[in-house]
């Protein structure tokens, strides 16, 4: 409940920033959203919304909140008892996520598509439903890379896509720090299929 609250009010701030901006730097809302992949081995879908604006020329800064809703786990084990179990690195959990990103906005066909790399920085928060991690809910950090394609669509709206090579996953996010035991590996989120957003422009 307290984060729900945390992220409504994150929202709430970003849209401000967005309407009440008055300088002539381009800026843009997008709406996200698509499949994920984690390394505890989970998988479902994320949602997403973000806020670009425009440093220099084709420089932007970025701030996103995100939240991966799990589904399932992907990978079944046929364990007979040696050794460690893998289900030690079977967490079941949602994670959500505040970022601060930076990116390039490089023309490939005129002004309509570009590639768009980027780079940065945030927090997660791992709220971890799993019974064997019970009351273990943790916040780390992450970094963060991606490359996605933007589709311009007319003066104001626009189409961010991924993967950008076949299904090569092209949004990954990587955090230094673990979970936890019995855990012993660290918490990466990749869009495994597609992601798609949707931004407006003004």
């Amino acid at each position: 409940m307290v984060m729900k609250r945390i992220m409504v009010f994150l929202f709430t701030a970003l849209c401000s920033v967005a309407l009440y901006a008055q300088d002539n730097k381009e800026a843009i809302i997008y709406l996200n959203g698509g499949s994920f992949w984690g390394s505890h081995n989970n998988m479902g879908a994320y949602m997403g919304i973000e806020y670009n604006r425009q440093l220099n020329g084709n420089w932007y800064w970025g701030a996103r909140l995100s939240g991966t809703y799990f589904l399932g786990n992907p990978i079944t084990y046929d364990w007979d008892g040696i050794g460690k179990s893998p289900y030690r690195n079977t967490i079941d959990q949602n994670i959500y996520k505040a970022d601060a990103m930076f990116y390039y906005r490089l023309p490939v066909i005129k002004d309509i598509v570009l590639l768009r790399p980027g780079a940065g920085f945030g927090l997660g928060y791992h709220d971890i439903f799993d019974d064997s991690f019970a009351g273990k809910d943790k916040v780390i950090p992450y970094l963060n890379a991606s490359l996605n394609w933007i589709v311009k669509c007319g003066k104001h709206l626009e189409f961010v896509l991924s993967p950008t090579i076949a299904f090569c996953p092209s949004e990954f996010d990587y955090s230094f720090v673990q979970l936890g035991g019995p855990t012993d590996i660290n918490p990466w989120l990749t869009n495994y299929f597609v992601s798609l957003g949707i931004g407006y422009r003004f």
